[in-house]
């Protein structure tokens, strides 16, 4: 049997020997044997095992469409088990490999392309109105040849109901990107739905493509269709049930098939690939926000050329393994950075550790990488192991969320604000132990005696309904806003706020100096002077001068000073008027900024080429 990575697919003899070298010392990852340690998967004894496979598609939890097969198989990390599963469709994607399925909402996978053996597809069926055959075209007698053509590009999924349905199909399969004829609408086939029918520009069949769900689309990236490599983006809409040629900008990968890619919640990832020339060892970005790509600074030391391998997005990182180098199956493993850029070749030789392989299915799952199936060069694969990351998984802290739940909870509070005649609940020993004001207010003096009133008495002679019934003392606070003293108690639950916008910053600000909250007062300093511009800038110098902001204050100061003919700074000077010390501030840095620009036109060198300066100046 021929590899589709080894020819037949126009991969061609290798061009450029790439040799890896050991890399710097401190560029290789080398930690812990507990966590950096390769072991083969422990399946549980009932557990079924899928058929040797490369070119497999898969998604967390579930594998299929693979090595020119058409079963499906799911495994569940809870039980380590595989098992089939049963399809209830009469119609289904034919065999095929190295295709794309993508999960969508969490119930619905979603399939496009891919290869059979001969053709690179976009699904083919023979419609003879009353069912769909899903074979090869070359497979169907003359007979059958006379009937209508239809093909889907894209199928479904349901995990709940186990079925497949193509949810979008045209009339000719052998349309090409921007051709209007692939656009077949009022087709009137027996048997086709109208409101599955192609709409838009459809991409070209192919395969080893990049593709993925985001906001409700089916977004499909580069491959191979049989005769060029591929850099085009589409997008399927599948409300609307439309294909769209994405008008991608910025630095754009080049053509390319079988790269690696991963996606979070903003980003794809593409790395290396083939474009029938060389492998790459590039690596780019794209924001789905704006379809804009860039490729990635990498520093460190950077995976060698290679396609047929996989990624993986762990935390912070992406993780890539294995693939084809076009002289051998790799098994070599590299961490990079997304805060520093950089890449690191991890330490994978301990433990069982699996051949080299291409053509491979990678996922993590908690702190372990799993791999499987795959091609080494001889064999076609069924083996299943996982390279634990840490020695154990550790569950994500959940302090602050925990505290954030106590904020204005009636049900777990002791003590109550009335803030614009709304009642804000809180608990005493945080508020206390955060803030000096508020120890001050709450453990002091006659206030202190009416809490430790309100909380005496032998509680465990009260029944509940009248221990729960029981309301905190309650204090009004004036001069500051509901949603500005919501924001006060956000931090001193869990020392950050989130989504202030600037009409809540500048109050936050000022309530933060009356509460005696220095960190807040920063943060609040670091929010606002995102949002300086030249219509509030005057305002904020202002407010800031009077609530000893000096840092937003320098800022503004500088905003303005180098806008000072601006008319809106122009205009805002005359409300200087009740800070005439602020204007005065403002006419005496400028005054020395013209200075500075005298001196220095008139001046050459350090001090001047008419300085009489001996160097000896007290």
């Amino acid at each position: 049997m021929q590899h589709p990575d080894e020819g037949g697919l126009g991969a061609g003899p290798a061009r450029h020997q790439f040799r890896v070298t050991e890399p710097e010392p401190q560029s290789r990852i080398r930690r812990d044997r507990q966590a950096l340690t390769w072991s083969r998967v422990n399946l549980n004894p009932c557990s079924a095992m899928p058929p040797q496979r490369s070119g497999a598609a898969s998604v967390v939890g579930y594998g299929g469409g693979t090595g020119r097969l058409d079963d499906f198989w799911s495994y569940s990390f809870d039980t380590a088990t595989w098992e089939e599963v049963e399809v209830l469709s009469a119609e289904k994607p034919g065999c095929r490999e190295n295709n794309g399925v993508v999960i969508g909402d969490g119930s619905r996978i979603f399939l496009f392309g891919g290869y059979n053996g001969t053709s690179w597809l976009n699904d083919p069926r023979m419609c003879d109105g009353s069912k769909y055959l899903t074979l090869p075209k070359s497979h169907f007698p003359d007979f059958l040849l006379r009937l209508p053509i239809v093909f889907c590009p894209v199928w479904m999924f349901d995990l709940d109901t186990q079925r497949w349905t193509c949810i979008q199909e045209s009339s000719d399969p052998n349309a090409q990107p921007g051709d209007e004829s692939s656009m077949a609408m009022g087709s009137s086939f027996s048997g086709v739905q109208h409101d599955t029918l192609v709409r838009g520009t459809v991409p070209s069949r192919r395969f080893g493509y990049v593709s993925i769900v985001h906001n409700n689309k089916f977004v499909v990236f580069g491959g191979f269709d049989g005769s060029k490599w591929l850099n085009d983006m589409y997008e399927f809409d599948f409300q609307t049930k439309t294909w769209t040629k994405i008008q991608d900008r910025g630095t754009l990968p080049s053509a390319r098939s079988c790269p690696a890619w991963a996606k979070d919640e903003t980003h794809v990832y593409i790395m290396g690939g083939y474009d029938g020339v060389e492998r790459k060892a590039d690596f780019f970005a794209c924001d789905l926000a704006t379809y804009t790509w860039t490729e990635m600074i990498c520093r460190g030391t950077p995976p060698s050329p290679r396609y047929f391998h996989s990624c993986c997005l762990y935390g912070n990182k992406i993780i890539t393994y294995g693939g084809y180098s076009g002289s051998e199956r790799l098994s070599d493993m590299y961490f990079y950075d997304f805060e520093t850029n950089h890449w690191s070749e991890m330490d994978c030789t301990n433990g069982d550790r699996p051949s080299g392989r291409s053509s491979l299915v990678a996922q993590v799952h908690e702190d372990s990488l799993y791999i499987m199936f795959g091609y080494n060069g001889v064999t076609v694969l069924n083996d299943f192991y996982k390279f634990r990351l840490k020695p154990v998984s550790v569950p994500p802290s959940a302090l602050v969320s925990d505290l954030l739940r106590l904020v204005n909870n009636p049900e777990l509070s002791d003590i109550s604000f009335l803030v614009e005649g709304q009642e804000v609940y809180a608990n005493r020993a945080i508020l206390a132990t955060r803030s000096e004001y508020f120890k001050v207010m709450l453990l002091s003096g006659g206030l202190k005696e009416s809490v430790q009133a309100s909380m005496t008495g032998d509680d465990s002679t009260m029944e509940n309904d009248e221990f729960n019934s029981r309301k905190p003392i309650q204090i009004e606070l004036k001069d500051v806003s509901y949603p500005v003293f919501l924001k006060v108690l956000e931090f001193l639950y869990t020392d950050k706020v989130t989504s202030v916008p600037l009409e809540i910053g500048v109050p936050l600000l000022i309530m933060s100096e009356r509460f005696m909250l220095d960190r807040l007062k920063a943060l609040c300093e670091d929010i606002i002077r995102k949002e300086l511009n030249t219509e509030n800038v005057i305002g904020i110098f202002i407010a800031s001068h009077r609530h000893n902001a000096s840092s937003l204050k320098e800022i503004s100061l500088e905003m303005i000073l180098k806008n000072l003919n601006h008319p809106n700074i122009v205009l805002g000077l005359s409300d200087l008027k009740s800070e005439p010390d602020l204007l005065v501030e403002i006419i005496q840095r400028n005054s020395g900024n013209q200075t500075h620009l005298v001196e220095t036109e008139h001046h050459d060198g350090p001090f001047g080429t008419g300085s009489e300066w001996s160097g000896t100046r007290r």
